[in-house]
């Protein structure tokens, strides 16, 4: 399996597009093995790199996100890291890998070296492609948890929040991130025009208000646009479009991250 990851790479797509393939392929083959082990029972997938495997959006991703299932039986972190590594290393990859579950987000990072090397992306043998894996062990209530087949490289059945569980993940994080992160702002716009009418799980938003703020505001159908809104008036939009553009699968799309075009959505 090491060896077909250097088909992954286009000679015609830039060194950044190439990354985000191989990245996405070690994405997808971790998912994989989620799946082959049963891990992925335990394990409800979220965030952008759900959006990108499950709904097709046009930006890769770093990370992979997820949370606890309500349905979770025998969870165990540490013995998931130590069955990833195994299965990794049959496949022939070399993999570093650093854990904590110390803290309420369990946290992964694996270190795949010589991969950039090999595969003509890097002159230097000692740089390595890193995916940082995060597993919410106390997620917000209210999430609705289905799941789907995901057919390309591989095969594989996963367990993930629906469509407006996400979207109330994405609203939490724009309203409450200490940060600007463009990907946040890449993903409202995705959602504001592919689905017109798609509100948020009010339930599960308000859930993960009242675990981060110590005065949270009630969001409803009538307000939580309004408070975006507040937030797209005073961003530095120069700080989105660069932290977002080397993940878009096209990169015209950048001409669309600044304010006005929020701002009609919001208001519509």
């Amino acid at each position: 399996m090491r060896d077909y990851i250097k088909s992954v790479v286009d000679p015609n797509l830039t060194q950044n597009q190439n990354l985000n393939r191989i990245r996405e392929y070690l994405q997808a083959y971790f998912l994989n093995i989620l799946y082959k082990n049963k891990f992925y029972q335990n394990l409800v997938f979220t965030g952008g790199t759900a959006l990108r495997f499950i709904y097709k959006i046009r930006r890769f991703s770093e990370d992979l996100d997820f949370s606890l299932s309500t349905k979770a039986k025998n969870y165990n972190f540490t013995d998931m890291v130590r069955n990833i590594l195994r299965e990794f290393k049959l496949a022939g990859y070399e993999l570093e890998i650093k854990y904590d579950e110390s803290r309420a987000v369990h946290s992964a990072l694996l270190k795949f070296p010589d991969i950039l090397f090999e595969t003509g992306l890097s002159p230097l043998k000692s740089q390595k492609i890193a995916i940082k894996v995060e597993v919410d062990s106390n997620p917000p209530p209210g999430g609705i948890e289905t799941s789907s087949v995901y057919n390309s490289n591989f095969m594989f059945y996963m367990l993930h929040y629906d469509l407006a569980s996400l979207f109330a993940g994405k609203v939490h994080a724009l309203l409450c991130r200490e940060y600007t992160k463009g990907r946040d702002w890449y993903d409202l716009l995705w959602y504001l025009t592919k689905f017109k009418d798609l509100e948020p799980n009010f339930i599960m938003l308000n859930n993960a208000f009242a675990q981060t703020s110590r005065k949270p505001a009630k969001l409803t159908a009538v307000t939580w646009k309004a408070e975006i809104k507040k937030t797209v008036e005073t961003l530095d939009w120069a700080k989105v479009r660069n932290d977002v553009g080397r993940f878009l699968e096209d990169s015209s799309e950048l001409g669309l991250l600044e304010a006005k075009p929020f701002v009609n959505l919001l208001e519509k």
